[in-house]
């Protein structure tokens, strides 16, 4: 290949030098050669082996000569000194294609032509459940999803009720999430491994939001506790309607008939339920909007130390809420800063009030519940034996139950249980929208730590099994799983990630599963449900401790984040401990304020250096970083590490200034020296200011027989070159101090020079009318270029540098600053070698 008009010539030649080792176009290093004009010739000898027409065999094995080129192979270059003029001139160089409004209007036009592939592309996307059946084997996947399906469902019926429980609401409530929520993600969906229900966090985030608006509205924490203690979860939302003060029983009769105490439980409970509807709502709502704005790529502001700092925040909470049902103690409800605070403070004080009943089988169950899932569930030598892992949290709840029933724990030991489940399915009611208003804010912190979890978990799983979830697709289903689980008194849903690798493990293959998991609460919820009634919330509380041992876990990575990234670290532990002190939406917000802090800090105060010459190569280095990169004589090489924009501006002033020249320190000292001529009365004092090629020495000289010359520091720099490589953009303010920087350095005559600016930056300093008052040929195409052309200028007059053209060998640096310091033997007939090597 061959390119004229001034650019490189690079010549790959096919035939194999014939000529003898003296020739002219020698063999460098065996990988290139050279002709006489200069022109790059491709020696084969180097790759298979044979100088001569393949006559010759290979000697050795490929991979003997494979390790024999390592640190053999050179590449040896000849091209001009290239300033972006004349680049841009000898490669015929264009603007970056730009679409303009009217444009892409008219792209997104001529998308809405109707057809049936559209259609049914538009159908397969909207309800992916399609495109998964389509190739979905009844004789191979039908089994694995069965099996799947019932072994998640045995998980949905403890977790579903435990949560339900740590959401404020009876347990009945969570069985609901695990219901409703599933049937739907399976028709909007596109991940086929994550199971959809009741999640910790979620839940915690929901009862927190309950709380909140129960005490806005009069609500006190004795009444709230009186309220859960009654069994009044067959009043609602089967049996009662209530609005305002207004209490109407399914049998026609008036709440005031009843007592007045159930009137008023019944009326917290419905208060409940409006709160947990109405944000559930206001979290669909949300989503579904995000969705049709395609806003998937919000997670991208949670990171993973974000995350995992807020969660086991959360985790702390979730252990506070339920560990007055592991002791039987009461504890009243806060929200707000210092939340846990005073619940500990309230725990500690009732402590002599523990219920051993209540304490014992509480740690019975969790000792049972460890046991099995370490022993056995977890255990790398057990697990691979077992067909699905052991429902160990299902047995509990029956031989709790069971033991309940028969031992009379409520009644003789005052035991707290759960109390009658109601039978059959709620109907829908609207019920949402009264309290919606008060609580769209909190929506927005939970819907998006539900979106975060959810999106995350099924991303991993997907990435497993080699399928792409589309995050947009993802937020409709939330959104629609929530709007219309919110009409039949189901509360948020979310991944689970306990239950998600289960499903994933017991070899399920689509959310297929999720039918039968479904199909497994809907009989509970239908025939088994009134037998959980003696059902102690001790042992759902203890199900809901030894499941946050994983989140408990995450502590480990403040090590590990130590090790590898500070920021990380302090990501980490802000999030976590906000969370804990102030509350888990306050946590969140705080969290993610700090991380975006943490950029704005990085990208305000970015990494500046000067950099070196390698020796034997044309790269430069940051001096810091390579011991053998050196600085060259007369030139500051000035890297910043970031786009310039008006944030760091002033920080890339100050370390320029810093680091190359100082125009400001030139100045005094040249001030300085004509303070001294004026204080010299015996001795003839005399200025002598030197300038040549636009390097500025000045000296101060004493007496004409002894002279005494006095350096100016910083007085031998002639050149600044400034590499852009790092800048992806700058913008006008930036623009402004480049130039501001360029002419106070000019005027203590240093030069300026810029070089391997992107695209963008270029096209931004013609914008700003930079070129006006500055030199397009400051700008050169890479460092070396930049280096060469300020070293050429720098020669005498009789200098040269051979045709123009660059050099990379560490001779032609050296020569040039031997010359330069005057240390050069043959000044005279000076000249720069014109070949381009890197050793």
């Amino acid at each position: 290949m061959t390119k004229k008009n001034g650019s490189a010539v690079l010549t790959a030649a096919t035939q194999i030098e014939k000529e003898t080792p003296n020739s002219s176009a020698g063999l460098v290093n065996g990988g290139f050669q050279y002709d006489d004009q200069h022109s790059i010739i491709l020696d084969p000898r180097a790759l298979n082996g044979d100088a001569h027409g393949g006559k010759k065999k290979m000697i050795g094995q490929e991979d003997e000569l494979r390790n024999s080129l390592i640190g053999e192979e050179r590449m040896v270059v000849e091209r001009p000194i290239y300033n972006q003029l004349e680049f841009d001139k000898g490669f015929e160089s264009g603007k970056r294609p730009v679409t303009l409004p009217h444009t892409w209007a008219k792209k997104k036009v001529n998308k809405l032509s109707c057809s049936g592939k559209c259609v049914g592309k538009f159908f397969t996307s909207l309800f992916p459940f399609m495109r998964i059946l389509r190739g979905y084997s009844i004789r191979h996947d039908l089994v694995a999803d069965i099996i799947a399906g019932l072994t998640v469902g045995i998980m949905h019926i403890p977790q579903g009720m435990a949560y339900g429980q740590l959401s404020t609401l009876p347990p009945v409530f969570g069985l609901y999430v695990s219901f409703f929520p599933v049937f739907i993600y399976f028709l909007f969906g596109t991940s086929k491994h994550i199971s959809i229900g009741t999640f910790a966090v979620v839940s915690l985030m929901v009862g927190s939001v309950v709380d909140k608006g129960m005490t806005a509205r009069g609500f006190t924490t004795e009444q709230l506790e009186a309220a859960n203690k009654k069994d009044i979860t067959t009043l609602a939302p089967v049996l009662f309607n209530v609005s305002g003060d207004n209490l109407t029983f399914s049998n026609g009769t008036n709440g005031t008939d009843t007592g007045g105490d159930e009137v008023m439980d019944a009326l917290i409970l419905s208060t409940k339920l409006k709160l947990a509807m109405a944000v559930t709502f206001g979290i669909g709502c949300i989503q579904l909007l995000m969705g049709l704005c395609r806003l998937g790529f919000v997670t991208v502001y949670l990171s993973d130390p974000l995350v995992s700092g807020f969660t086991t925040g959360a985790a702390c909470h979730v252990f506070t809420s339920q560990i007055k049902h592991i002791f039987g103690v009461q504890m009243g409800r806060y929200y707000g800063p210092l939340k846990l605070v005073w619940s500990y403070r309230d725990f500690f004080m009732n402590i002599p009030e523990t219920n051993a009943v209540t304490l014992i089988a509480s740690i019975l169950c969790i000792l049972l519940l460890s046991v099995v899932k370490e022993c056995i569930n977890n255990n790398p030598k057990v697990k691979p034996k077992l067909k699905m892992p052991v429902p160990i949290e299902l047995i509990v709840v029956v031989l709790g139950t069971v033991i309940s029933q028969f031992a009379h724990l409520n009644q003789n030991f005052d035991v707290k249980i759960v109390g009658d489940i109601p039978v059959g399915i709620p109907a829908p009611k609207a019920q949402q929208f009264e309290y919606l208003p008060d609580v769209i804010s909190d929506a927005v912190a939970v819907g998006i730590v539900a979106f975060a979890i959810s999106v995350s978990m099924a991303k991993i799983l997907a990435k497993k099994h080699d399928y792409d979830v589309d995050s947009n697709q993802e937020l409709l289903a939330y959104g629609i799983v929530n709007i219309f689980s919110s009409f039949f008194s189901s509360f948020c849903a979310s991944a689970s990630l306990s239950r998600s690798l289960v499903q994933e493990g017991v070899g399920g293959r689509t959310q297929v599963a999720g039918l039968f998991s479904s199909a497994l609460l809907l009989i509970v919820l239908l025939l088994v449900g009134p037998y959980f009634a003696s059902l102690p919330n001790c042992v759902l509380a203890a199900i809901i401790i030894v499941a946050l041992k994983g989140m408990f876990k995450q502590f480990l990575e403040l090590k590990r984040l130590w090790k590898i990234s500070l920021v990380d670290f302090l990501v980490w532990l802000v999030t976590w401990t906000a969370t804990v002190l102030l509350d888990v939406d306050l946590g969140l917000g705080v969290g993610v304020g700090f991380a975006l802090l943490t950029v704005i800090v990085r990208s305000q105060r970015p990494y500046a250096c000067l950099m070196g010459h390698v020796p034997g190569t044309d790269l430069y280095r940051d001096i810091k970083a390579y011991k053998a990169a050196s600085e060259i004589s007369g030139i500051k090489i000035y890297r910043f590490d970031s786009a310039l924009f008006f944030a760091n501006t002033e920080h890339f002033k100050q370390t320029i200034y810093k680091l190359a020249a100082d125009p400001k320190a030139l100045k005094k000292m040249i001030k300085k020296a004509m303070k001294l001529q004026k204080k010299e009365d015996r001795s003839q004092t005399q200025i002598v200011k030197e300038t040549t090629n636009n390097s500025t020495d000045v000296h101060l000289r004493i007496s004409s027989e002894n002279i005494s010359t006095i350096p100016l520091r910083g007085s031998e720099v002639h050149t600044v070159i400034i590499d852009c490589s790092t800048m992806s953009y700058v913008d006008s303010v930036g623009v402004k101090v480049l130039g501001q920087v360029i002419n106070e350095l000019r005027d203590v005559h240093v030069s300026v020079l810029l070089a391997h600016c992107k695209v963008d930056v270029r096209e931004m300093l013609e914008k700003t009318g930079f070129f006006k008052t500055n030199d397009k040929e400051q700008v050169f195409v890479t460092v070396h270029d930049a280096v060469l052309s300020s070293q050429r200028k720098a020669l005498p007059s009789n200098g040269n540098i051979k045709n123009g053209r660059a050099s990379t060998t560490t001779k032609a640096i050296e020569e040039i600053a031997d010359y330069q310091n005057g240390n050069s033997t043959d000044t005279e007939n000076y000249q720069l070698d014109s070949m381009v090597s890197c050793d």
